[in-house]
């Protein structure tokens, strides 16, 4: 397989900006049953890239509607281009792990939240707000945890060039919230307590305790579970909530979530 993913394919040469090393001695020593499970995770991962893909388009979508600034709708545009050519990344990823081309399986299906009881306007910028500020910051903060663990050539490569563009996606939210008026971030205010919940809710479900955890998974982008949700702890208290405060928005309630353990297996007093 080429160092460079995706050559002639649907996007028609290079789509990384690094190049993907031809060989990773530490991954042609694992047992094979370790590089199984790798496979199984870097696929996995490919699926959720694709489903922030789809997601992305909702977003631009949404941010045409409100009339936002165009190079804000011109990043949510590439943010699409970037989220595919990650699910290309991580699908070879997971191929050299394999030792054989693996496709992709049926993708996962997108679920746009209702939130019922917000306007339309509302609801476009509870979507961003929900993907962006909470989805694409905490993402950053869990490819940062993965690098911190990871010492395969392969797998420090393949991480770099995906944390590379979800800071950039994480400040599309971000610039939004910062454009609304007064009035309109004000109305975001009681919804953010739900939206982070929902978000690290989301999170752990998809990064569970995995029974076949070892130190080799983690050396190849797949660290313990314990580890990612103290990393994505830490992105809620001193990047999220810090940079809320900052525009202006409530996060008592939010705090006051993170005092209590933020809690996911029941949804906090204030949802109910």
């Amino acid at each position: 397989m080429s160092g460079e993913y995706g050559s002639g394919g649907r996007w028609g040469g290079r789509l990384t900006r690094r190049e993907l090393p031809e060989h990773d001695a530490r991954l042609e020593a694992l047992p094979e049953r370790e590089r199984a499970r790798l496979a199984e995770i870097w696929l996995y991962r490919a699926l959720t890239e694709r489903r922030v893909a789809d997601s992305f388009g909702v977003i631009r979508a949404a941010l045409a509607r409100r009339n936002a600034p165009a190079e804000l709708v011109r990043l949510a545009e590439r943010a699409v281009d970037d989220e595919y050519r990650h699910t290309e990344l991580s699908r070879l990823v997971a191929s050299r792990f394999a030792g054989r081309e693996l496709e992709l399986p049926a993708r996962l299906d997108l679920v746009v939240p209702e939130h019922a009881g917000a306007t339309p306007e509302l609801r476009d910028t509870l979507f961003i707000v929900g993907q962006c500020v909470f989805n694409e910051t905490t993402a950053g903060a869990y490819l940062e945890e993965c690098l911190r663990h990871a010492r395969g050539e392969l797998a420090l490569a393949a991480l770099r060039e995906l944390l590379s563009d979800e800071i950039d996606h994480g400040r599309i939210g971000w610039a939004h919230l910062a454009s609304l008026d007064a009035g309109a971030r004000a109305a975001v205010g009681p919804w953010l307590l739900p939206l982070a919940y929902l978000n690290l809710r989301a999170w752990n479900g998809e990064t569970p305790d995995d029974p076949e955890q070892t130190p080799a998974l983690g050396e190849h982008g797949a660290p313990p579970a314990a580890s990612i949700r103290r990393a994505l702890l830490d992105a809620l208290e001193s990047l999220i909530v810090p940079g809320l405060a900052e525009l202006g928005l409530p996060t008592g309630p939010l705090r006051a979530w993170l005092a209590a353990g933020a809690f996911t297996d029941r949804p906090p007093r204030e949802l109910v």
